[in-house]
């Protein structure tokens, strides 16, 4: 042991220590900050700190100024008399429209949105041209002889009116059902909407195709605006962003290990008793401040672990995103060095780093469930507990002391990997002082050198060589003795150990084998990434940039997702405030949605599947997406009515109720708690704006340059929300928007007369009177699309979560099932190369990933939905918010834990060792853990049951059996006595074991907990029944009581 931390110590202290420090410092909050700096500059500390918390760099700003561009080119090309002479009234929808062409997004996401748009607005314009012929001949056929060509038609109103409800609602339905199509369906919904308020004011034909003219010219150019801008200034492709996301990937395991580092390493000393009278010291003051109950913490919950969990969090989040993001990259063309193929490569490495460090963050939930169910922080105990306790939490020190130095070593070990990894593939700038001393950096293993590779490969070798020491010093402080170099040449037979291990000494060695392992495997993958980075830059691929074009299947692909479910779980930040519910935005499979009709049996001839397409007709309208078309219809419709009546019509026009219709149709919400929220901001967005209008105009006196010069400050700004604040995408919007329509129109006003300006029926006004009435119809728009969210009956989230996690539960009970089936076939070697297309490996890898990048998807949203619960109107009961909150937790774990079975079975496959190199115990071992009989079908069949009950609100059955333990060892032992013994502790597969017995214990954990969470929520069935004597004075109490029983329940 000696030896090895000696060689481990002097390799930490070279040159890995400092590139690890440097790496960790740059890309991670969580790394400790330098407390000298803090205490000697404290002024310019929290300054720095304000900055940061910003998130401003050079890039985002950059970023600001291309979203401002767009609509400040249309503005000031509109000042030139023939631009304004072209566009006249219209003129400054062409920046509203260059605002919602998003300049800002990728290219690979911007070029599909922009074909959709430009798509979208020609049908738009084909459809309602063919509106407004059909209104000229209904006010044809109608009007009086002598009556104005311009009056009021009551026929034409009725026909435009319709036509505005039929498209209002069929695209409001495609809204729900595409949510990649968000921005586009704006757009069409603001060319109808326009369309159709000025219709019923045409006398003919001819001046409806030249509004039409118009306003397609003016929304083509708006848009047209935006793609030279995002072509031309700072272009940004689809695979800079996920290079971007990739390093702050990186970076977030980085600061994962040194969270977790230190937590372990408090753990050395940690005693829950004293931890505990903090937290009930910490709960008084803190019920002294605040009436609010303050979360009970757990026995060894400390701001470490607490800053584990956010960062763990973080990492989960991006690695959902990338999943989706990382489609987005293969699919553009680009001028770039890594080409599709090598991004998925990369990805692929990245995930494998990723799941042995989702295990060692694991580490700390099993700590704290064996503290849990020991009550490690209480005192109120047997005397003979409290000893069982204090030896247990010795335990724990022991083993955590055992590892500080191991894991200190590898997890600086892995930072520097992963700082190779991101210099060598030009993720980021190497460190100057490497820079600057190239000849000194090739001579020392420094991350970025080309010896950096093979001094990795040794450090990992001395660690593996001091995992033997560690097990050895814990078999000799636990009374087993193993020969002098028993792990370089295994002899069973003098090995001696106590005939009966005992379940506490398993269970510790199990979690030291468990914590090595995944480090060990955690080192690897990241040998493996610094390989990949090598091998790349060996091969050239990184020494010139080229024209990467994406190929034939790859076009064909994408071609086929945007009008599929194959893109519904591929998420953009800058939609992520106009889409509603989880399960929408996540596609859950055919499976989910098709249910066998049990009214009905298949159709067997032509009539009968004639008939089925009959009944999709009802189905239609049944759907929830068609009763969400129906609402955003009919809240538009309250407000358009006034302008298809004689009597308002006029009103309609001058008061300029067209950006209330407008406004609807951007930002009607389909959940009642999330439409609150949204509500409340965009008011407050909206008369941010007005004040924001009055200094543009105002602090230069109207003078046309410094006026666009502040909007253009003004919405630079604005696109910071858009950028920064994925939830306040719309708001920010809606600044630019509501900035746009007050200032635009006022130098519109001063480009062509008053006189031209009032042509189409709306007054002049001066600035401080159009930016109150700009407030007052936007404002109106937001309410009414807030009443029709919560009218007739609204959709809460509260109801949309209680699906979600049903649907979730779903998704889980998959995953359990490709989890038993790599298993299975990893331990009969039956996989085949799980890189090799077409193979059984690799069909069940494809469909995990796919699986577990949609459940991370869920669980994001999900969380989302459970933090805008907060805004519903509760009338009657409290919604259970903790209880949600614990499933959601509950599904997570499974999830983690599931997956790490999976990763840790890789070591069982084929690939790894041939089946003639296993020993005889390494082949007896798989064909026992094959035939053991496993509850994972149990699993599988109980997720599904409680997704079933969560999902329709049904209670339980009663007599529920949950899946019993796993309880490998057991059932192993019982079949072979000696297949777990500490003879064979030196095999590769002893450790796998140990990962999969603590996964499976935890999983079944979790599950109970799951399934009484549930029960708590829906409650259970309760068949059971009492005979009582009618005389007997107590039988109203039985009954209350039962009565009672059954609400608990």
């Amino acid at each position: 042991m000696d030896e090895s931390e000696k060689v481990a110590s002097s390799s930490r202290t070279g040159s890995g220590e400092n590139g690890s420090e440097s790496a960790r410092a740059k890309q991670h909050d969580t790394t400790q900050a330098a407390p000298t700096a803090a205490t000697s500059e404290p002024n310019t500390s929290k300054v720095k700190q304000l900055w940061q918390k910003t998130g401003l760099d050079l890039m985002t700003v950059l970023m600001m100024i291309k979203g401002s561009l767009p609509p400040t080119i249309a503005i000031a090309i509109y000042q030139a008399p023939a631009v304004a002479a072209h566009y006249s009234t219209l003129g400054y929808l062409m920046a509203i429209f260059s605002v919602l062409g998003m300049a800002i997004m990728p290219r690979g996401k911007f070029i599909q949105t922009m074909l959709l748009n430009v798509l979208a607005v020609c049908v738009s314009a084909a459809i309602n041209l063919l509106a407004l012929w059909t209104a000229m001949q209904a006010r044809a056929h109608t009007k009086r002889a002598g009556e104005s060509p311009t009056a009021y038609n009551s026929s034409a109103s009725a026909v435009c009116a319709l036509w505005l409800f039929a498209q209002i609602y069929i695209i409001n339905y495609a809204r729900i059902k595409r949510p990649a199509l968000q921005l586009t369906i704006i757009i069409y919904s603001i060319f109808t909407i326009v369309s159709m308020s000025y219709g019923p004011t045409f006398p003919n034909m001819t001046a409806s195709l030249s509004f039409m003219k118009r306003l397609l010219e003016t929304t083509l150019s708006g848009l047209a605006l935006s793609t030279g801008v995002h072509f031309f200034f700072m272009p940004l492709s689809s695979r800079t962003v996920v290079f971007e996301q990739m390093t702050g990937y990186l970076g977030c395991i980085n600061g994962m290990l040194a969270v977790q580092t230190k937590y372990m390493q408090s753990l050395e000393s940690l005693d829950p008793i004293e931890l505990h009278a903090k937290h009930v010291e910490e709960q008084a003051q803190h019920a002294k401040k605040s009436k609010k109950p303050m979360k009970a913490p757990g026995p060894l919950d400390t701001p470490a672990s607490d800053a584990l969990h956010g960062t763990l969090m973080k990492l989960l989040e991006l690695h959902s995103k990338l999943g989706g993001d990382i489609e987005s990259a293969k699919r553009e063309f680009a001028f770039g060095k890594l080409e599709s193929k090598d991004i998925k490569q990369l990805w692929q490495r990245l995930r494998m780093v990723f799941a042995p460090i989702l295990g060692l963050s694991s580490a700390v939930d099993i700590l704290r469930r064996h503290a849990q169910r020991g009550h490690w922080d209480s005192i109120d105990l047997p005397k003979e507990q409290v000893d069982i306790n204090k030896e247990q939490v010795e335990s724990v020190h022991r083993t955590m002391r055992a590892l500080h130095e191991p894991f200190a070593i590898v997890t600086e070990d892995i930072a520097s990997g992963i700082q190779h990894a991101q210099v060598t593939l030009e993720l980021v700038k190497p460190p100057k002082s490497q820079a600057e001393d190239v000849e000194n950096r090739s001579l020392q293993a420094a991350p970025g050198s080309p010896m950096f590779a093979e001094s990795l490969r040794e450090k990992l070798e001395v660690f593996r060589k001091s995992r033997h020491v560690t097990l050895e010093r814990w078999c000799h402080e636990n009374g087993h003795q193993l020969p002098d170099g028993f792990f370089d040449q295994p002899t069973e037979d003098a090995v001696k150990e106590k005939e009966n291990v005992p379940e506490g000494q398993r269970r510790q060695l199990f979690f030291m084998l468990y914590i090595e392992y995944l480090l060990y495997r955690a080192g690897q993958a990241t040998l493996d990434l610094v390989l990949f980075a090598d091998q790349s830059k060996q091969d050239g691929k990184l020494a010139k940039s080229r024209l990467i074009l994406p190929g034939g299947k790859t076009m064909r692909k994408w071609v086929i997702a945007v009008f599929t479910h194959a893109d519904s779980s591929k998420g953009d930040h800058l939609l992520e405030d106009v889409e509603d519910g989880a399960r929408d935005s996540v596609y859950m499979g055919q499976e989910f949605e098709r249910r066998k009709d049990p009214e009905h049996l298949p159709p067997q001839n032509a009539m009968e599947r004639f008939g089925n397409r009959v009944r999709g007709i009802p189905a239609f309208f049944r759907d929830p997406a068609s009763a969400f078309g129906f609402r955003v219809a009919c809240a538009t419709m309250s407000v358009a009515i006034i302008n298809y009546l004689h009597a308002s019509q006029t009103f309609f026009q001058r008061n300029r109720l067209l950006w209330s219709m407008i406004m609807i149709a951007i930002s009607m919400s389909r959940l009642s708690g999330q439409s609150t929220y949204n509500f409340i901001l965009r008011v407050g967005g909206t008369a941010a704006a007005m004040i924001g209008s009055y200094i543009i105009w105002y602090i230069v006196d109207g003078k046309t340059a410094g006026v666009i010069v502040f909007l253009w400050l003004w919405m630079t700004c604005a696109f910071y929300l858009v950028l920064k604040v994925p939830k306040l995408v719309i708001v920010g919007i809606l600044s630019i928007v509501t900035s746009v329509l007050i200032v635009g129109y006022e130098l519109q006003v001063k480009a062509i007369g008053i006189t031209a300006s009032e042509s189409n029926g709306q007054p002049f006004y001066p600035t401080y009177l159009l930016a109150p009435y700009r407030l007052a119809t936007v404002a109106a728009g937001l309410l009414v699309a807030w009443v029709w969210t919560v009218f007739p009956y609204p959709v809460s989230e509260n109801s949309e979560l209680r699906k979600d996690l049903g649907a979730s539960m779903y998704l889980l009970a998959n995953f359990a099932t490709l989890a038993r089936e790599l298993i299975k076939s990893r331990l009969k070697d039956g996989t085949g190369d799980e890189t090799v297309k077409g193979t059984h490996g690799y069909r069940l890898e494809k469909s995990r990933n796919e699986v577990f990048t949609k459940s991370l998807m869920l669980l994001n949203e999900m969380r989302m939905n459970s933090a805008f619960s907060k805004f519903n109107f509760s009338v009657g009961g409290k919604f259970p918010h903790e209880e949600y909150q614990a499933i959601i937790e509950c599904v997570q774990r499974i999830l983690n834990y599931h997956s790490l079975m999976i990763y840790a079975s890789q070591t069982l496959s084929s690939a790894d060792t041939p089946e003639f190199e296993r020993s005889a115990w390494s082949q007896d071992f798989r064909r026992l853990l094959t035939s053991v009989s496993t509850t994972a079908n149990q699993v599988t069949s109980t997720l599904a049951l409680l997704s079933s009950s969560l999902s329709n609100g049904q209670p339980l059955p009663p007599y529920l059996e949950l899946p019993q333990p796993f309880a490998f060892v057991q059932r192993l032992q019982k079949m072979d006595k000696g297949i777990l013994s500490l003879k064979h502790i030196a095999e590769p597969e002893y450790s796998v074991f140990a990962v999969v017995q603590i996964c499976g214990v935890c999983i079944t954990g979790d599950i109970e907990l799951l399934a009484g969470h549930v029960r708590n929520l829906v409650g259970q069935m309760d068949f059971s029944f009492k005979a009582l004597n009618p005389s007997d004075e107590s039988l109203d109490s039985e009954i209350a009581g039962t009565e009672a029983k059954g609400k608990e329940r």
